[in-house]
């Protein structure tokens, strides 16, 4: 494969989420998963794992410094090679709006125009999949449509009103979409917003979308286009989470608990790539108690976790109960603390002998860095 046939825009969202404060400090791309990845990671694994090697990054959030530590030269996806690279676009804008300025299309021009490829693939960080890029490639190519499009059935449960329903027909080809409405449906076709486009193609439909008054985002953009020319629709039939809400995040990274939904978002020929860190393996006191969880490197654990996920450098002290909770980074459970059905974000402190409890299908979100002296009960 050349290195340039293929070129990628990696987007931040494809909608608008109810997140609560875990994306007030950074973008939801940056959210831990699994106790020791980034929700980034698994679109840019997927690219690596094509071998595409030339990525512009688009991020409407005000504070991205999160994306670049994380990042850096891009080695863990293949991006710091001398034949690589990869941009990484900021943009004031916020995340609800569809208009963008004339900058935003200026550079993804440049970039596309510079990239030299035949295709261009255009995904987010928030529909959470592990997909083999190469058969959707395969299928691109073997049709005459401009542009494949990735979908997969949901039931309505796990679909957002910001999510772009298709309309597809016998002959799996896009002929409408609109924004998702309840008609009491077993399962709905949600599109991705996964989009395989021809390059030159897609530079003169962009060219015409920046002469307009009001541009819109490229998400949007793409899916007219895709009913415009009748796009092909790849059916995706592993495991994929929309993370359109907190309990939708809580739910992905509870999923990890279930090992037929971890393997089939982890395939062995698919692999996901993250950060390397390289710390000690986590400590479990002998009177520790686990069950059902999952850890990341580097922290203590001298009391019950259950039904968890826990990420690096945690503390949980003697007595400490974290039950059905996500716990981000460097969080400390002090002796006798209870924490149930909670997103503990990062470097939070929860005293001793505090409770905190949410419910299964509404969890208390605590913000990162806060102190929690009293208890926490909805």
């Amino acid at each position: 494969m050349k290195i340039d046939k293929y070129s990628a825009i990696l987007g931040n969202t494809v909608g608008f989420h109810d997140m609560d404060t875990l994306t007030d400090n950074r973008p939801l791309a940056s959210l831990p998963f699994g106790g020791k990845y980034r929700l980034i990671d698994f679109p840019l694994s997927n690219l690596a794992n094509a071998g595409i090697r030339s990525v512009f990054g688009i991020f409407q959030q005000d504070n991205i410094s999160s994306v670049f530590d994380h990042i850096r030269s891009g080695r863990e996806w293949g991006l710091s090679t001398l034949l690589s690279h990869y941009y990484l676009g900021i943009y004031a804008t916020k995340v609800e709006d569809s208009i963008v300025d004339k900058e935003y299309y200026a550079q993804l021009l440049t970039y596309l125009k510079r990239s030299g490829s035949n295709q261009t693939v255009a995904l987010n960080c928030d529909v959470l999949v592990n997909l083999d890029l190469n058969q959707v490639f395969h299928l691109h190519n073997t049709t005459e449509q401009a542009i494949t499009v990735v979908y997969k059935k949901l039931p309505k449960e796990q679909i957002s009103d910001v999510n772009s329903i298709l309309e597809i027909d016998e002959t799996d080809k896009v002929i409408g979409h609109k924004l998702f409405e309840d008609k009491n449906l077993e399962h709905y076709n949600m599109s991705t917003d996964l989009f395989v486009v021809d390059t030159q193609f897609l530079i003169e439909k962009l060219e015409e979308e920046a002469t307009k008054d009001a541009p819109r985002k490229l998400r949007y953009v793409l899916r007219d286009l895709a009913v415009d020319v009748h796009a092909f629709a790849y059916e995706y039939t592993g495991y994929l989470s929309n993370i359109h809400s907190v309990k939708s995040y809580y739910d992905a990274n509870r999923d990890m608990l279930d090992s037929q939904k971890f393997y089939s978002l982890f395939a062995p020929n698919q692999k996901v790539y993250t950060k390397v860190k390289n710390e000690e393996p986590t400590y479990y006191a002998v009177n520790s108690n686990v069950k059902r969880s999952q850890f990341a490197s580097g922290s203590i654990v001298r009391g019950q976790v259950e039904g968890s996920v826990i990420s690096r450098n945690a503390t949980i002290e003697e007595n400490a109960k974290v039950i059905n909770s996500i716990v981000f980074p460097r969080v400390r459970v002090a002796k006798g603390a209870k924490v149930e059905f909670a997103i503990v974000d990062k470097g939070v402190e929860i005293a001793e002998g505090v409770t905190v409890r949410g419910t299964e299908s509404n969890p208390i979100v605590l913000s990162k860095g806060s102190i929690v002296t009293e208890d926490i009960i909805r």
